[in-house]
């Protein structure tokens, strides 16, 4: 009867060290997947296209971080976080978005009129030469569409997630998106 007791110890300890080794190798292999993701992330380009044959959109590949990354790398973000009384692991996606706005207004001014003044939808310049006073508006609009890259596909299910990716759309014809950002924290 000992000898059942002293198998059945052994057969637990052995499963229970191989369940503990399979759990580590399962993190290690997450942690190698996104550490792969992250180097595709930073080498590969931005795509940029054009929708509706004006809107400017930048594609963007998101590059996944951990707590200790953010303070290492990304000082400046989690500041922001802590400025803002967010709780760290509560926070899942920081972006940032730079635009570039550039237009161009030819005009002439007739001896009599020293003033200038011009509207569209997305800019409105007004411009007195008598007192040297000049007022530029520009308005922008962007929408920022975050979608999941699924891990596995067969047929039409999908499940799992590689990774995710942002399209940046900006409404503004005369504006270009210079720069993009997407960062997702891992808790």
């Amino acid at each position: 009867m000992k000898q059942y007791i002293y198998f059945a110890t052994v057969v637990i300890i052995l499963l229970s060290t191989i369940y503990f080794y399979y759990n580590k190798y399962q993190g290690e292999k997450a942690e190698r997947i996104r550490q792969e993701n992250n180097v595709e992330t930073l080498l590969s380009d931005n795509k940029e296209y054009k929708i509706r044959d004006s809107l400017n959109v930048l594609q963007v590949a998101a590059l996944t971080l951990n707590i200790d990354e953010l303070k290492k790398y990304r000082s400046e973000d989690l500041q922001l976080i802590n400025d803002l009384k967010l709780k760290k692991n509560r926070v899942e996606y920081i972006t940032k978005t730079s635009i570039l706005t550039k237009d161009s207004i030819v005009f002439k001014l007739q001896p009599s009129d020293s003033c200038f003044h011009y509207s569209d939808k997305w800019l409105r310049v007004d411009a007195c030469l008598s007192d040297s006073s000049m007022i530029i508006e520009s308005k922008d609009s962007i929408v920022q569409v975050i979608n999941r890259i699924p891990k596995h596909k067969f047929l039409w299910f999908s499940w799992g997630t590689k990774g995710y990716k942002i399209d940046v759309v900006n409404f503004n014809p005369n504006s270009k998106i210079s720069y993009s950002e997407f960062i997702r924290l891992q808790n």
